[in-house]
């Protein structure tokens, strides 16, 4: 199995900067986190190697999980043999499908949330 967790951290001085309140920027974190797993998510459906699908269709987004200041989303990939795929063994080589994902991901994530802070920030 493979997972990935995305936790983006320091909300509370983020919240400063903009005047924007504690839970309408955890609000607006959790949505750009929750748009952003599932785009993780499909993108590592359609890049993951398939012989029978069962990997591809095994890949979970959980719930987004929030914290005062925190927000973590997490992308799994059920199919026990997921992590021998994802890094590989002594005998295969790695066949990446997660990892290229989140990393691709990871601007859409800081544009989506700084567009809804944008929409609650003070200084609108």
């Amino acid at each position: 199995m493979a997972e990935i967790n995305i936790k983006w951290s320091g909300l509370d001085k983020l919240m400063e900067e903009l005047g924007a309140t504690a839970g309408a920027t955890i609000e607006a974190a959790a949505s750009a986190m929750k748009t952003t797993t599932g785009k993780v998510q499909a993108q590592a459906k359609q890049i993951a190697p398939k012989r029978t699908g069962f990997m591809a269709n095994n890949i979970l987004v959980e719930p987004v999980n929030k914290t005062a200041t925190s927000v973590t989303g997490t992308v799994n990939a059920k199919a026990d043999y997921s992590s021998f795929v994802e890094f590989g063994t002594y005998k295969m080589s790695a066949e990446p499908f997660i990892r290229p994902t989140v990393s691709a991901a990871q601007s859409f994530f800081i544009k989506t949330t700084m567009d809804k802070l944008k929409e609650v920030a003070a200084f609108k």
